[in-house]
């Protein structure tokens, strides 16, 4: 999956998207994609295979299971990923759980 692929996934799936950040105050409940590093296969001073690390953040007000297995069954159906524990972020009054995987 590249970059362009996840963000028409989450998009056909009926997410708000973002890279980064969003240009303009969107509510939640949306996704917001970041990198985080790479891991990638080198020798000889030479990379041979690119992996890039992604930080994928869900953030919703109410939870929604339903929405929640969309987005690990469909729009993260290629990758291997892991997620964080439910985190609250009071000032936001918003809950958000991330999302890392490798691309």
């Amino acid at each position: 999956m590249t970059l362009k692929e996840l963000k028409t996934k989450c998009q056909e799936a009926g997410f708000k998207y973002a890279y980064g950040q969003f240009k303009e105050e969107v509510e939640p409940p949306h996704l917001v994609a970041i990198t985080v590093g790479t891991n990638n296969f080198m020798a000889d001073n030479k990379v041979y295979k690119k992996e890039t690390r992604i930080k994928l953040d869900y953030t919703y007000i109410d939870k929604d299971e339903e929405e929640q297995n969309k987005l690990e069954d469909e729009v993260l159906s290629d990758v291997a990923w892991d997620k964080t524990d439910e985190t609250y972020l009071s000032d936001e009054q918003v809950w958000q759980v991330s999302y890392f995987f490798e691309i």
